[in-house]
């Protein structure tokens, strides 16, 4: 009875322990993975792919033959005869059964334009998953580094409550002592509310961005899986230099953005739809051959009875003389399209060489705003700890200590901003680009609601 006691006492440590386990931690490059393999945005796009394969394979099957069968029977009442007709030869029952093949010989080349049509519309739409990736990609970044920002905050934020905790207890003393005059209680009283307030206001902002990352990558609405979930990274990362000129990046830019692509992909598309338009013109074969089974059985005139089977072949053409200039207006709209394209493209490389300038100089100012921003940090707090000093030692106000507290608070924040900015930045570079982290990865199945994440997320 012991024995049971304590093995089921074990049972549930190991069960309460596996339950409430540490949160499993989520990187930004895991992130990235896990959206690009199962964000519902990605997945739909994905699924356009599949559609545009089977349209590819409906293209092909023009080219095969077409087989159908048929069967029809229907009876025959005399009601009323006259003249040289004989009544016998109407009340009858008539059954045909038939097997036809057809096949097209020659459509103006519509079928090959549609068959190629159907290719371009993949990768079309493959460029376009391409392009819905590195904005996901961003997107996950943009979110990710506010959150890392937000939770830099609160660490700063704390630091500064301690601090004025510090320095409002040191007041309360001189003031007690007459040495101090009470104005300074209440203003470090006031800015350690401020700083709580903050600090609270803070904490939502973390609330905030953690949902709206799940719900960028697609994760499971489960409280199981939602609570068991943490994303953390380093924030203050090696600064990266870029060591290619502008005119080497935007060439970059203008080789690997899906956007080019597409347009070109656009402009190849317009040109089948006016190739299709012109196949009207041509005239169409096709050849056809059937196998007929026809009975025809008279109610009273039995003797007359018929009984056949006959194959059949023949080929026909057929040529549109006019069709009120619906073709040639069609080629002309279609001609009109591809122009219009060739434009938009222009604007989009002009886009495009914006994007990648104001991303290089926004990482530029960045780097030298982080270098100042580490500066300033590196005085304040050395003004701030000689201020407490001479506060301590009784040659320096309160006022001036507050003053340095404000100050290094400021430099802080100034911090975790440029951090950010230089972040986004980068970020912002390799999107102008067309780069994403994780270029090999593909969508996957849905997560399974089970409470746990998938064991293929490891790094």
């Amino acid at each position: 009875m012991k024995n049971r006691t304590w093995g089921l006492c074990c049972l549930m440590v190991l069960f309460f322990t596996s339950v409430s386990g540490a949160a499993e931690q989520f990187t930004l490059q895991r992130s990235i993975k896990y959206g690009i393999q199962h964000s519902p945005i990605l997945q739909s796009e994905a699924i356009k792919i599949h559609q545009t394969e089977m349209d590819i394979k409906a293209q092909r099957g023009r080219f095969l033959p077409s087989i159908s069968t048929g069967y029809s029977r229907n009876r025959i009442f005399s009601q009323y005869a006259s003249g040289s007709v004989d009544e016998d030869y109407i009340d009858q029952r008539n059954s045909v059964a038939s097997l036809k093949i057809s096949q097209e010989l020659f459509a103006g080349f519509e079928n090959l334009n549609r068959f190629e049509r159907a290719k371009l519309t993949r990768s079309y739409q493959e460029s376009q998953f391409e392009m819905q990736k590195i904005d996901l990609v961003y997107k996950i970044k943009a979110v990710f580094f506010e959150l890392l920002k937000t939770r830099y905050d609160i660490t700063s934020i704390s630091q500064k409550i301690l601090r004025v905790e510090s320095d409002l207890a040191s007041a309360r003393a001189f003031s007690d002592k007459k040495i101090a005059p009470y104005f300074y209680v209440l203003q470090a009283e006031a800015d350690l509310e401020e700083a709580k307030q903050q600090l609270l206001k803070t904490q939502n902002f973390i609330f905030q961005y953690t949902e709206r990352l799940k719900r960028i990558l697609g994760l499971p609405l489960n409280p199981a899986i939602s609570v068991a979930i943490e994303f953390d990274d380093n924030f203050e990362i090696p600064l990266n230099d870029v060591n290619m000129e502008t005119n080497q990046y935007i060439e970059k830019a203008l080789e690997k953005r899906p956007e080019i692509t597409l347009m070109a992909l656009k402009a190849d598309m317009a040109e089948k739809d006016a190739a299709i338009a012109k196949s009207r013109y041509y005239p169409r074969i096709n050849l056809d051959m059937g196998l007929y089974d026809s009975d025809k059985d008279y109610d009273k005139n039995t003797q007359n009875d018929q009984h056949n089977t006959y194959w059949s072949a023949g080929v026909s053409v057929q040529m549109n003389l006019f069709d009120g200039g619906t073709a040639h207006y069609n080629i002309e709209r279609y001609l009109l399209e591809i122009q219009r394209i060739k434009k938009e493209k222009d604007q989009i490389e002009m886009e495009i060489k914006e994007e990648v300038s104001v991303a290089i100089h926004s990482l530029s100012e960045a780097q030298k705003r982080l270098l100042s921003v580490e500066n300033s940090l590196i005085a304040s707090h050395e003004n701030y700890t000689r201020q407490k000093k001479r506060f301590d030692a009784r040659i320096g106000t309160t006022s001036q200590v507050l003053d340095a507290q404000a100050m290094l608070a400021r430099a802080e924040a100034g911090k975790g901003q440029a951090i950010l900015d230089y972040q986004m930045a980068m970020a912002e570079l390799h999107r102008a680009i067309g780069l994403s982290d994780l270029p090999g990865v593909t969508p996957g199945p849905a997560p399974e609601l089970n409470g746990h994440i998938k064991p293929d997320l490891e790094q």
